[in-house]
């Protein structure tokens, strides 16, 4: 009797450290995912010379995807803007921008979720 129970606890903690591996599998790929998204918005944004029509369509295709943007430009004069929602103004002078990207880190099997960021620069 005691080498049944002792078999099916076996199985249990097998099954359970099978389904947390896979959690963090799926965890890690949305990780690559989000650094691939921000990747993509930076090479955007330095291939458009930072054009607002192109920062409000990156910040509008993240919310989309289910991801929040926020981001900051430069300009020569040390003027800061920050920009979180598809209404960007004028970017004529802008010579540099932050991207702060914003995505949820999931681990389902422990209903687990916080919000994690990555940051880049586009130059």
């Amino acid at each position: 009797m005691s080498q049944v129970i002792k078999s099916f606890m076996g199985v249990f903690f097998l099954l359970s450290m099978l389904l947390l591996g896979i959690g963090i599998l799926s965890a890690q790929t949305d990780v690559a995912n989000a650094l691939d998204y921000k990747a993509d918005i930076i090479a955007e944004l330095e291939n458009s010379n930072y054009n607002a029509k192109v920062m409000e369509a990156c910040i509008r295709q993240a919310k989309e995807s289910g991801y929040e943007v926020e981001i900051t430009t430069y300009t020569p004069e040390k003027q800061t803007a920050v920009y979180t929602t598809d209404n960007v103004s004028d970017t004529t002078d802008v010579v540099m921008a932050e991207v702060k990207l914003t995505y949820p880190y999931r681990i389902g099997f422990l209903n687990a979720v916080t919000e994690h960021q990555v940051r880049g620069y586009a130059r």
